[in-house]
């Protein structure tokens, strides 16, 4: 009977400690705010944020990446500029790395990611330019106002990131 109790009682024991030992298999979670309208910063965002899924996917780690557009770097979300306050530029399709441009760059990375990348479009934006969200890429969810996206996922977790 003591052995049985010497058991349970070792058995207990480890069943507790058994979160000591466990890995953190806790999601990352990273914001992206782009609010500038220099392609090379733009092109700059896509290398970080490539590498970024790469690790992640490489080491089996969960993530979840959130790009917010506001302000002039909305014409990157952009596949349709008719009667907006934006005009097509050439870096959209031409130029890059693979050169397929901004726009293939955004949707390369949104195949690779799957859903743990998400881009939002600031509504507030898009009002003061005019745009429709069919004028939007497919890949783009609408928001009401992009930096209060950003504060929110900030809030629930979301390391901020901004490339300067």
């Amino acid at each position: 009977m003591k052995m049985l109790k010497t058991v349970i009682t070792l058995m207990v024991m480890m069943a507790a400690s058994l979160p000591l030992f466990a890995e953190d298999e806790e999601t990352i979670k990273v914001v992206y705010q782009c609010d500038f309208p220099d392609v090379k910063r733009v092109h700059l965002m896509l290398n970080t944020l490539n590498n970024a899924v790469k690790y992640y996917q490489d080491n089996f780690i969960d993530y979840e990446i959130n790009i917010v557009t506001l302000g002039p770097c909305l014409q990157y979300m952009m596949k349709d500029f008719e009667e907006t306050g934006f005009r097509e530029m050439p870096y959209l399709t031409h130029g890059g790395p693979a050169e397929n441009g901004t726009t293939g760059r955004f949707k390369s990375l949104k195949m690779t990611g799957g859903d743990n990348i998400k881009f939002f479009a600031c509504k507030n934006t898009m009002n003061k330019k005019n745009v429709k969200p069919q004028q939007l890429l497919d890949i783009v969810k609408t928001t009401p106002a992009g930096i209060i996206k950003a504060i929110e996922l900030q809030r629930q977790g979301y390391s901020y990131i901004k490339i300067q």
